[in-house]
């Protein structure tokens, strides 16, 4: 595997092929929660082979306890029994339709490396909050490195460890959005400050980026030694299974940037973390990101991208890019709206075509859109 050239310091991962190995094994046999999981992994897989088995891929869920809400709950990352226990009752009160994978989701809320690396986290609802802190003059700016004594990184580990020991066999492990490179930026600068740094001084954003790359490989190996170690299969919060290791890079700083500036200062590091892994999916996150597109069909290494519609879009009106998406050659997830499912899988090729649905009303609207749009495929 030949990597982009540059001083990312990022290298092959050795683990890689083991790790398959790992995956295709734990993909030919029944979970407790999903007794016909060697199907839906096959499912899966021809997604990304850009193939069909019988129909796309239907990701869709609901609680069947509305009383109950489902929640990452973040008020008890302190008392991790506490927390797994009520994950736990989360993953019992969900009801999967289709292709979803059972899971339990170890995370802390968006980009972990910027508490990694030493930020003020909020937590905020059901979510985290990351403090800006990086001066004009970058002269407080972390490096880069991430402390082995962290708390965060230390409970993360420690609840990675605590769900993977009761997973195997049984559901899937959810891996953390650690952040893409430019998000952490984006996050720990500000988004005003960081965007004045493009103009005013890419070189000094371009080099963080490229620092930020090693902690990135270091995080994404020893969570994937944890899980796959551990004899547990794992996805992301896109809910794919991959019978080999993938990635999800992202930038929602791309929103705020033109397509000559994302192309100079963003895709470099993306593309090395895509070469590194071998496998990925790109997470285009609503109607402001969209104008990448083009680039990013026209990347050969990638297998796919997820276009996110956005809060209060419709997929519809971008019907044009999501066919250009799959006439590059690219699988293709949409997250949209319980009522954009159906028409837009009257215009979509069913080859390497993933729903995730958003938005959905209750448990039986769900089985009933299900059977209509299976029948479509009959």
């Amino acid at each position: 595997m030949t990597l982009p050239t540059g001083d990312s310091g990022l290298v092959p991962i050795p683990q890689l092929t083991a790790w398959e190995a790992a995956l295709r094994r734990i993909a030919a046999e029944p979970l407790a929660y999903c007794e016909d999981f060697p199907a839906v992994a096959r499912r899966h897989e021809a997604f990304w082979q850009r193939e069909v088995v019988d129909r796309p891929l239907f990701l869709g869920s609901a609680n069947t306890n509305p009383a109950r809400p489902i929640t990452r709950r973040l008020e008890l990352l302190d008392q991790p029994e506490a927390w797994f226990q009520a994950r736990l009752l989360d993953l019992a009160q969900t009801q999967r339709v289709g292709d979803t994978l059972p899971t339990v989701r170890v995370d802390f809320g968006p980009t972990a490396l910027c508490a990694f690396f030493g930020a003020s986290v909020a937590f905020v609802s059901d979510t985290t909050w990351t403090h800006a802190f990086i001066d004009d003059e970058w002269s407080n700016a972390p490096d880069w490195q991430i402390p082995p004594d962290n708390r965060y990184w230390v409970r993360l580990q420690e609840l990675a460890e605590m769900v993977t020991a009761d997973a195997a066999g049984r559901y899937i492990v959810m891996l953390p959005d650690l952040g893409a490179p430019s998000d952490i930026l984006l996050n720990l600068r500000g988004a005003t400050a960081l965007c004045l740094d493009v103009i005013d001084q890419p070189d000094r954003l371009q080099a963080a980026i490229d620092a930020i790359d090693p902690a990135w490989q270091q995080a994404f190996t020893r969570l994937h030694d944890i899980v796959i170690g551990g004899g547990a299969g794992l996805t992301y919060y896109l809910g794919l299974w991959s019978s080999r290791p993938h990635h999800l890079p992202a930038s929602d700083f791309n929103a705020m940037l033109s397509p000559a500036q994302f192309e100079e200062l963003v895709m470099p590091s993306i593309l090395r973390q895509i070469k590194t892994v071998g496998r990925a999916i790109f997470h285009l996150d609503g109607p402001d990101a969209a104008r990448h597109a083009d680039t990013l069909m026209a990347v050969p290494e990638l297998q796919a991208i997820q276009y996110v519609v956005g809060a209060g879009h419709s997929a519809l009106p971008r019907i044009d890019m999501l066919k250009r998406i799959q006439q590059s050659g690219k699988a293709l997830q949409v997250l949209c709206s319980f009522e954009d499912v159906l028409p837009l899988a009257d215009e979509l090729a069913p080859e390497g075509l993933a729903f995730l649905v958003d938005e959905v009303p209750d448990a039986d609207s769900l089985d009933r859109l299900f059977e209509v749009f299976s029948r479509r495929y009959l």
